[in-house]
């Protein structure tokens, strides 16, 4: 699973080809943290509700098939290219990728034999690269409550405007923490290719929706 700078880095590059502006912009980038707004890690949201249920694990085949859960239920909409709707897919998307196609095929070269997990060091890694690459979210007032509206869509969530303030609270406070690690595992270059790849493969995915 990835963090919220990384989940906004991903989601520019993939809006660098979807091309949404103003509203639908919003909508795609804050869409692309919903899964975690309710889960309450981050912030302290108006509603708690459980990752499981927040990011399909609950009401699906298990956390592998959290994107396949997601658009089973809201394809109609999905299909309408919702950027609300796609940028909540892309987070799910971005966080199964990361662990399937990325954590878990560490090449044994590069496993380290102090009796850490690979997976703590793929969080410490993670934050080195997007240590620079952080951003924020500002919306205006009337975009907020557009959003929060259109959340209504999803029954997993319940989020209300408050809640979306502090999610750009929260980002804006993160810009000036910077990481404390160097890279133990992993490369720039490795995250470059992996993201790359990743956006990509949702971009085209998207883009070949009228044909599915």
């Amino acid at each position: 699973m990835a963090d919220w700078n990384t989940h906004l880095y991903c989601a520019q590059k993939v809006n660098e080809t979807l091309k949404f502006e103003g509203l639908e912009k919003d909508m795609f980038l804050f869409g692309n943290l919903m899964p975690d707004v309710n889960a309450g890690w981050l912030i302290s949201p108006k509603t708690k509700i459980d990752q499981p249920i927040t990011h399909f694990e609950a009401i699906g085949q298990g956390y592998f098939w959290c994107p396949h859960t997601f658009y089973s239920k809201y394809q109609a909409e999905i299909h309408k290219k919702n950027p609300l709707m796609l940028g909540y897919l892309f987070h799910l998307w971005l966080d199964v990728k990361i662990m399937t196609d990325f954590v878990s095929r560490v090449p044994m070269s590069k496993m380290l034999s102090n009796g850490y997990e690979v997976r703590s060091y793929k969080w410490k890694d993670m934050s080195v690269f997007i240590d620079d690459k952080k951003q924020c979210l500002d919306a205006s007032p009337e975009n907020l409550k557009k959003i929060a509206e259109a959340t209504k869509l999803i029954s997993e969530i319940d989020v209300v405007e408050e809640d979306l303030v502090k999610v750009e609270d929260f980002l804006k406070k993160l810009l000036n923490e910077p990481s404390e690690y160097q890279y133990m595992i992993y490369t720039e270059q490795d995250f470059v290719d992996f993201y790359e790849k990743t956006c990509d493969d949702f971009t085209q995915w998207v883009l070949n929706l009228e044909n599915m």
